[in-house]
């Protein structure tokens, strides 16, 4: 789930910098992460302290299949990687004979037995329908397997109306991965902003979530006021984004529906009376660089600053990152993201390549 930002999330691992492609997650401990806040090692993302009972410096491990509430049963991907956590998490909804699954999956082996005898044990025989949270290829590689298998079952997601094409080819500029192309003979049925969806014992109404990617959706189970967060939030570490701007727009969009437990695409499900501090986390530390950011511009000189000059000034504390090429370009990424965000809002001006503040906006 995620792309270019994600592709340029550094990472630590045992000590070691590397640059790789990512599903939209930054897999990193949360110990490393408090030690982190506003460091370009944590990529595009805001820091986020888990609540996990030591220090892990992993995810905690998930059971294949799990029954979470009276109408939620995750299975898992069976995709784990430093980029996916513990792998993709499926999530099949509702208590009747057909059910909602959320999510597809890579359509790794086992995943589809998984789900078949998780199905077997809860007296259900059929998929409903089968909703995507957006694009990316670990939430949809799995839908032709899953359409072999079961037949003809709606297959829905959000259709943005300018489409993906510029988001894939940023995504994936070797065109190594296009989603248009892959399920081409998927018959897709849209989904709409505020829609209610129905089965047996559950009622998910589909949050319109852009920032993480353009079609990316969260689902509320009214019945629990639980929200399937997608990868905008996740259970462990924290998310990547293609848009600052939709992205913060977003989250505190999720924020007010007040969940009281969220049901993340990776890592573990984010108990009660947690649910609003985690949101609210992600939003403070995304909220508190791009203050910094601002504070830099209002420090700067007349005729602004280049993002080169922004990037240092706003690790200026930090040498490492303006000694070493890889972490100085993440820390200009950063810088950019937020400069397009301050952009969109109005509270910064490009003149040629330099970013300077607009007065009167704040």
């Amino acid at each position: 789930s995620s792309y270019f930002y994600a592709a340029m999330a550094v990472v630590t691992h045992a000590r070691r910098i590397q640059i790789r492609p990512s599903c939209g997650c930054l897999p990193v401990p949360p110990a490393w992460l408090a030690r982190q806040i506003c460091s370009p090692c944590s990529g595009t993302q805001p820091s986020i302290v888990t609540n996990t009972s030591n220090d892990q410096d992993t995810p905690p491990q998930l059971p294949n299949t799990q029954q979470l509430s009276d109408r939620v049963v995750r299975i898992l991907g069976r995709n784990p990687s430093r980029f996916t956590l513990t792998g993709t998490n499926m999530y099949l909804v509702g208590t009747g004979k057909r059910r909602i699954l959320i999510d597809a999956g890579e359509g790794k082996p086992g995943v589809l037995q998984d789900l078949l005898e998780a199905m077997q044990m809860r007296g259900c025989t059929e998929l409903e329908q089968i909703v995507i949270t957006h694009w990316h290829h670990d939430h949809v590689m799995g839908i032709p397997e899953l359409l072999a298998h079961f037949g003809t079952v709606p297959v829905r997601k959000y259709l943005p109306a300018g489409g993906l094409g510029d988001e894939v080819a940023t995504a994936y500029p070797d065109g190594m991965f296009d989603p248009c192309e892959y399920l081409r003979h998927v018959p897709f049925e849209g989904l709409a902003d505020g829609e209610l969806l129905h089965t047996e014992g559950a009622t998910l109404r589909i949050i319109f979530t852009p920032g993480h990617a353009a079609d990316h959706v969260c689902l509320l189970l009214e019945e629990e006021q639980a929200l399937f967060t997608g990868d905008n939030v996740l259970g462990w570490g924290s998310g990547t984004f293609q848009d600052l701007h939709l992205y913060m727009t977003s989250l505190r969009k999720m924020r007010d529906e007040q969940p009281r437990m969220l049901y993340p695409s990776h890592g573990p499900v984010v108990e009660e009376a947690r649910a609003g501090m985690w949101l609210q986390t992600y939003i403070d530390n995304r909220e508190s660089r791009i203050q910094q950011v601002i504070a830099e511009l209002k420090a700067g000189p007349a005729g602004g600053l280049s993002l080169k000059d922004l990037a240092q000034r706003v690790y200026r504390h930090e040498p490492r990152v303006l000694t070493n090429p890889v972490l100085f370009y993440g820390a200009c990424n950063n810088s950019r993201l937020v400069l397009d965000c301050l952009k969109k809002e109005g509270t910064c001006v490009q003149v040629g390549d330099n970013y300077l503040f607009r007065q009167g906006r704040l």
